[in-house]
């Protein structure tokens, strides 16, 4: 059975992001949005012997990449990114750190695309949904058979990401939403910040989605 580690860290510096460690019967491990550089993931993953297959990455913004490179220089792991996203991560305008301490980067990363299915867990199979509006490259992770969506700053508890910042293309928020109105309704959400939510009550209480 698939399960997932939540590390919220409170830190207004990281904008309160959200990182995820999810992880099979066999310690298999996946990384999603690595928010924070410091041991916190590494000690979680070191601790339940955990083998880390791949970083992923919902978007570039610095809030959920400042712990990438820790990762990858450690574990020696892939870092999967959307195809249209990878210069964010090389970009400090357009990953939103020019604005405090710009930030970089320095792994190279795998792109995917839409519908591309991952095999990284020996339990599920992550599909990849493109969601552009946020960012141009933004996606979101359904573990298939787990019906767990890791949604990053497309959709979180009650609101959805912004797109007035670098790169956002506010004329894909309507079809990128309607991607994930198609899930099944008893999908659990884990959004890019703020609390977990389900799908189901997105779809009745979450103005963007009901419209």
């Amino acid at each position: 059975m698939i399960k997932v580690e939540k590390f919220l860290y409170n830190d207004y510096d990281d904008l309160n992001a959200n990182t995820y460690v999810v992880y099979d019967e066999n310690n298999n491990a996946v990384v999603i949005d690595p928010s924070v550089d410091n041991d916190s993931v590494s000690g979680f993953l070191d601790r339940h012997n955990l083998t880390p297959k791949a970083i992923l990455l919902t978007h570039g913004h610095f809030d959920h990449i400042r712990g990438v490179d820790r990762l990858v220089k450690k574990y020696n792991v892939p870092l999967y990114i959307h195809f249209d996203e990878e210069d964010y991560l090389k970009d400090s305008q357009l990953n939103c750190s020019c604005y405090e301490n710009e930030f970089i980067v320095e792994s190279n990363p795998i792109t995917v695309v839409d519908n591309e299915t991952l095999k990284l867990l020996d339990e599920d199979e992550i599909r990849v949904i493109h969601t552009p509006f946020h960012t141009r490259g933004s996606v979101c992770y359904y573990f298939i058979n787990n019906k767990l969506l890791f949604s990053g700053d497309t959709i979180f508890k009650m609101s959805v990401g912004r797109d007035d910042l670098p790169g956002a293309i506010p004329s894909k928020r309507r079809e990128s939403l309607e991607k994930i109105k198609k899930l099944p309704l008893e999908t659990k959400i884990y959004p890019g910040h703020g609390p977990n939510t389900v799908l189901k009550t997105e779809l009745e209480l979450n103005h963007f989605l009901r419209n």
